[in-house]
């Protein structure tokens, strides 16, 4: 099984995106070997509103992802456009910054990158060791960064000194990402290979002040606050990725019920899916109205990523055993479904964020 059936996919989504995730899953094993593959592609219908994107809501993000991960989360990872250094850029760049980044996304159909995570300190984005020193050189060390070993263009979390209000963003150009003093590798991994994590090394690598992004914002909003609003607007996509892989599993299992007791437990599975999927929309929506509620995405995220599992566990009560041996695009999804919850945060991570919200 590769194609989905149409008929059965517009009870869940809106036919705007259809034709997009039915592509996607046309390449969804193709692209286990080959993260280029999507590339051949970019004349698709609607794909240039992937990577020309500068204006999108949190919600109309949400509600693509969901559809495109529907179709392969893979493919829609290994995409060129804006993505999270997107929305850090709208959130701190400058008109000049914005336009500069956002034109060249466009006119290169660029892939992207954000690099956060370190080696020695994780995903601790408030205490990074990446330091942007007082002459402009960039020593960092950055890993699990996603299309990081073939973005052309991204931008990075970084120290610009030892006080508080030290943390910053900068804007990653194509001469800095093609630096000698720039080292990048692929990693090896088991699933969500379209994201391309990837480690990077910069060693002294010159960086222009210009490329500093929120020079013209008060340094508090400019560090960690800015950060922190980036990965609460970016958090119900990857919910919404979690949600598609799920539906996708779904309805992968209809033709395959062959007894009423499986049949009620994929019901009640579907009625689950549609609460959860309106509790991302709510977050999503009051991201949109400026209502910073981490509690609520970490909700989200919680329940999607956990949803999801779940489904993966109960799999074998709709469908049987077999299929788990020969059908090479079951083993594949669930294998990509064992990721989602090291994506913007792990279950323990938001279980704090939303007890710390409920005090």
């Amino acid at each position: 099984m590769v194609n989905f059936d149409d008929s059965i996919a517009c009870t869940h989504y809106g036919k705007k995106w259809l034709e997009l995730a039915q592509l996607f899953r046309s390449l969804s094993l193709k692209v286990l070997d080959d993260r280029n593959t999507v590339l051949s592609h970019l004349d698709a219908p609607l794909f240039d509103q992937l990577y020309m994107d500068r204006s999108s809501s949190c919600l109309e993000r949400t509600k693509m992802y969901e559809v495109l991960a529907y179709g392969d989360p893979n493919v829609l990872l290994s995409c060129p456009g804006p993505s999270l250094s997107g929305i850090i850029v709208r959130e701190l760049g400058s008109t000049e910054q914005q336009d500069y980044f956002f034109e060249y996304v466009a006119q290169h159909k660029a892939r992207t990158c954000m690099a956060v995570t370190e080696p020695s300190k994780g995903s601790d984005a408030g205490n990074p060791s990446s330091l942007l020193s007082d002459d402009f050189e960039l020593n960092a060390e950055k890993w699990l960064v996603g299309n990081g070993h073939d973005a052309t263009i991204g931008t990075m979390v970084v120290r610009t000194g030892t006080g508080p209000y030290s943390i910053g963003v900068i804007l990653l150009t194509p001469e800095t990402l093609s630096h000698p003093k720039v080292f990048r590798q692929l990693l090896p991994v088991a699933g969500l290979q379209g994201a391309g994590l990837s480690h990077l090394y910069f060693d002294k690598t010159p960086i222009s002040e210009e490329h500093i992004l929120g020079l013209h914002r008060r340094p508090l909003e400019r560090g960690m606050h800015s950060v922190i609003k980036t990965f609460y607007r970016m958090r119900p996509c990857v919910c919404a990725m979690a949600l598609g892989s799920a539906q996708a599993l779904l309805d992968f299992a209809i033709s395959h019920i062959s007894n009423v007791k499986a049949r009620e437990l994929h019901s009640s599975l579907q009625i689950e899916i549609e609460a959860i999927r309106n509790l991302n929309y709510r977050a999503a929506l009051r991201i949109d109205d400026n209502i910073l509620d981490g509690a609520a995405v970490s909700l989200a995220k919680a329940c999607s990523t956990e949803f999801v599992e779940k489904v993966v566990r109960i799999m074998p009560k709709l469908v049987g055993t077999e299929l788990f041996l020969t059908d090479i695009w079951l083993q594949k999804t669930i294998t990509d479904i064992q990721g989602y919850e090291w994506m913007e945060g792990s279950l323990d991570m938001q279980r704090l964020n939303i007890l710390a919200g409920s005090i």
